[in-house]
């Protein structure tokens, strides 16, 4: 029997997703296990089991998508996971390059793609050091290296505050991750990515001075995204070596470049679906065709899994 497991988000009408991704799969005669927890997952004798004691280890093939329910325990068990024989996508070594903000920021860089200069510091440096990184850079913003959706991104010009900020937290943080600020349009543009294709396109409108995360106010936009973003995203993706990804970027008003902010280490959530929920954004009655990539992605998700089959002789 071939086995696939799927750990999906159920929040924001995932469920749903997920019941349909677990039906169709079953329906082509694959057994597929998904109601577990990342989280709760234990090794035992080099198995990865779940709390009920299913064999994650015996999986063929996972795919996984949580973003909210990640933590560093869970993203260790993805790892054992991958290292037990399982066939994960993404995969552990790409999702975790780019759910590490520096590191992502480091390899883009190091292939000519344009990002905002950055440093990552410890927690001992003299507050000179400090007060030279606001004056070169004027605006900057400190980043959380591993978390998402805008949460622990603080923006600030000031270096008695970065100051103040760096004293108050230094005991508990070993080390900050430090972008200068680009002034940008009043939106971001997003490219989903699933195995070199594009799945779809849209904008994100602020909230505020600088934030366009859903999750932290900003707005959803029925806007065209033009072929120079999506070939810089795609160029994105390929070298961190990501299967699925959405990749955030912006247009700068100095310059009028396009930056990379973020190479997600997962692909966007299901939009029509979360438009219905309404929990992260308004729920509206008719879905713009734009953010119709629902069917779009379970279809390349199972065509990813039917073709692993296929490249290993299972017919």
């Amino acid at each position: 029997m071939k086995k696939v497991g799927i750990w999906l988000y159920e929040n924001d009408n995932g469920i749903n997703i997920k019941r349909e991704l677990v039906s169709e799969l079953t329906s082509k005669g694959y057994e597929v296990y998904s109601n577990f927890d990342m989280r709760e997952c234990y090794m035992k004798n080099s198995k990865i089991y779940s709390k009920d004691g299913y064999c994650i280890s015996d999986l063929d093939i996972l795919y996984h998508m949580n973003a909210d329910e990640q933590n560093l325990y869970q993203n260790d068990i993805l790892k054992l996971i991958e290292l037990s024989g399982v066939h994960v996508f993404n995969n552990y070594n790409s999702f975790i390059r780019c759910k590490d903000k520096a590191v992502a920021n480091m390899i883009l860089r190091n292939n000519d793609i344009l990002v905002p200069p950055s440093i990552l510091i410890n927690n001992h440096v003299e507050p000179e050091f400090l007060k030279e990184i606001i004056k070169e850079w004027k605006s900057i913003i400190i980043k959380p290296r591993t978390n998402h959706g805008g949460k622990g991104i603080i923006k600030t010009d000031n270096y008695e505050q970065f100051l103040d900020f760096y004293i108050a937290t230094k005991s508990y943080i070993d080390n900050y991750y430090i972008e200068k600020y680009i002034d940008f349009e009043e939106n971001d543009y997003r490219v989903e990515i699933f195995n070199n294709k594009v799945v779809g396109t849209y904008c994100r409108g602020k909230n505020g001075t600088y934030k366009t995360n859903i999750s932290s106010g900003g707005k959803m936009l029925d806007k065209e995204v033009s072929q120079e973003f999506i070939d810089i995203a795609l160029k994105s993706a390929n070298v961190l070596g990501i299967t699925t990804t959405i990749v955030d970027m912006i247009k700068s008003k100095k310059d009028n470049k396009i930056y990379v902010l973020e190479v997600n280490p997962i692909m966007g959530i299901f939009l029509e679906e979360g438009m219905r929920a309404g929990s992260k954004m308004p729920i509206q009655k008719e879905i713009p065709n734009r953010f119709k990539t629902d069917n779009k992605k379970i279809e390349l998700i199972i065509e990813y899994i039917d073709n692993f089959f296929e490249s290993r002789g299972d017919c």
